[in-house]
């Protein structure tokens, strides 16, 4: 018998790590390439606003870094004249890259992945001086896990967003292939982030606050552990009692098809942001009811009864198809049927009626909403009847919208002007735009750094 015959299959977690730390930058497209490059544009952005406008979590995620940390630390704050220890900063450049809940999401699995990679990638990267490709690829390995090993979760018997069970295997991922580490250290990481996942579903107004930027701290810390010759079961993932039997249930892991898809149809080139905070889930119906609007001149005084038709994974999904009431913001803003309320009001949604959770009409409309569940739908699926006071009915139905993406320097001259100074608005997009070409991304990171006319911080 050969020695082939008699070798130990590998486990999942050690096939996952021998892609991880075999797949090159050079085999990456020049689309995916392209496509990374925007999100980490898109997630720059976001931070930057969240620090323009005062956002309250980041502000928050800032005060107690700077009071854990009383200032040490090396690694850069995205648009801030800080600095913070390297764990500590992932933590903090997360957090702003979720401000207003503006982030990307990948569906069927229902995925934040830019939250849970970039900000490892660009923050480790500095740390390592790991050049622009190896960042690139880092990232697009990152969304490969995340959307392909990642499954829906909202469905099961026991529901957790999906990035709660999953998003550490984009962190660890990240981190273990910037540090270089060996297949048997990276089966090691990819146990950690198993070990890590962690929240629950209760709760309308969605997770505990700080969530990703947690994964991202903790998913550094499972490679670096992985590193020093910390142990994890190498079947932590198809054990008995390991991962999917854990969170996934009755749900099968097709292993071969896993691998096989790996390296091929990039991930990250479907993934869907966002022009709107709330769950990605409610754009389909969104753009639908935007569309009656507009092409029928509905307003709210026009409608009697709204019945929506979505998938029956989603019935536990409460807080996005719920009619109220609604005791804070967040909960008016993960509601499909307040903002169906918004668009009839408005003809569009506008923010700050996110924040009149008293508004009669507003609860009026959520409350002549009817939502029913099919079985056999897309996750995306949506149909919308909008029956009207004088007799008329609207009927339309989809599964699939995203946005156009816009232009890195739009995104950036909108959002980060006041935060960082033009000219270095314009540096970071021209670095950005030769990132496979820098030999240190560190030089991407220090143009996030505000400088006064002098160039000092």
């Amino acid at each position: 018998m050969s020695a082939a015959a008699n070798a130990i299959p590998l486990t999942y977690s050690q096939r996952l790590a021998r892609y991880i730390q075999s797949a090159r930058f050079k085999d990456i497209d020049a689309a995916a390439v392209e496509r990374t490059k925007h999100v980490i544009a898109y997630h720059v952005a976001l931070a930057c606003r969240g620090i323009r406008e005062h956002e309250p979590d980041s502000q928050q995620a800032l005060g107690v870094v700077r009071e854990l940390n009383e200032g040490q630390g090396s690694s850069t704050l995205i648009g801030l004249p800080y600095r913070a220890p390297l764990a500590d900063a992932a933590f903090v450049n997360c957090t702003l890259m979720r401000s207003f809940g503006l982030d990307d999401v990948i569906f069927p699995a229902g995925i934040h992945p830019g939250l849970v990679t970039v900000p490892v990638a660009l923050t480790l990267g500095e740390r390592l001086h790991s050049s622009g490709a190896e960042v690139l690829n880092a990232i697009v390995i990152g969304y490969e896990i995340l959307a392909k090993f990642g499954k829906w979760t909202w469905s099961a018997e026991t529901p957790r967003r999906a990035t709660m069970p999953f998003g550490a295997f984009g962190a660890v991922t990240v981190a273990a292939r910037l540090l270089g580490l060996t297949e048997e250290q990276t089966s090691v990481a990819l146990g950690y982030a198993a070990h890590t996942a962690m929240g629950v579903a209760e709760g309308d107004a969605g997770p505990i606050t700080h969530f990703y930027s947690m994964v991202c701290r903790n998913g550094i810390m499972g490679a670096y552990l992985a590193r020093d010759g910390a142990w994890a079961s190498p079947t932590t993932l198809e054990g008995r009692f390991g991962f999917i039997e854990t969170f996934l249930g009755d749900t099968r892991v097709d292993i071969e098809e896993l691998i096989a898809s790996l390296g091929r149809n990039y991930a990250i080139m479907t993934s869907h942001e966002k022009r709107y905070p709330g769950t990605a889930l409610n754009h389909v119906p969104i753009e639908l009811m935007r569309t009656l609007v507009h092409q029928q001149r509905l307003r709210a005084a026009d409608v009697a009864e709204i019945r929506i038709e979505l998938p029956s994974e989603r019935r536990n999904f409460a807080a996005s198809h719920s009619t109220g009431p609604f005791p804070q913001r967040i909960n008016a803003v993960a509601s499909l049927p307040f903002q169906l309320g918004m668009l009839l009001l408005d003809g569009d949604l506008v923010y700050s009626r996110y924040g009149e959770l008293t508004n009669p009409t507003l609860l009026g409309i959520a409350r002549k909403c009817r939502c029913e569940f099919l079985e056999g739908r897309s996750i995306r699926y949506a149909r919308l009847r909008v029956r009207t006071v004088d007799g008329r009915e609207f009927v339309t139905e989809g599964e699939r919208f995203s946005y156009e993406p816009e232009p890195a320097h739009v995104m950036l001259e909108r959002d980060a002007t006041g935060v960082l100074p033009p000219q270095q608005i314009e540096n970071f997009l021209a670095l950005l735009a030769r990132l496979e070409h820098l030999e240190d991304v560190g030089e991407l990171l220090h143009s996030l750094v505000p400088r006064d006319d002098r160039g000092q911080r």
